[in-house]
C-alpha cells in the first residue's frame, strides 16, 4: 500500500520528496497553481517511512490491510 496523504495537514514543503530513497514521490507543479505531491509510482513503494518521518505536519500515514497485520 502506498503512503497516505492528507491534504489538509500538507503544507506543501517538497521534504518528503527529497527523502524518499526510491524516487516514488514527487511535486505536481501545474503552472498557476500551489505544487502539491503526487505518487508517480506509488505500487512501487518500499514501505520505509522516510516520507512520514520526515514530514514536518505528520500529514502522511501508512494503511496496511488487516491480513498483512495478522
Amino acid at each position: 500500500m502506498p503512503p497516505v496523504f492528507n491534504e489538509e495537514k500538507c503544507i506543501r514543503c517538497g521534504k518528503c520528496v527529497k527523502d524518499c530513497p526510491a524516487y516514488i514521490l514527487a511535486l505536481d507543479k501545474k503552472q498557476g497553481e500551489t505544487p502539491h505531491v503526487i505518487e508517480e509510482y506509488k505500487f512501487e513503494c518500499w514501505h520505509c517511512g522516510n516520507c512520514r518521518i520526515s514530514c514536518p505536519a505528520n500529514a502522511i500515514s501508512f494503511e496496511f490491510p488487516l491480513y498483512t497485520l495478522v
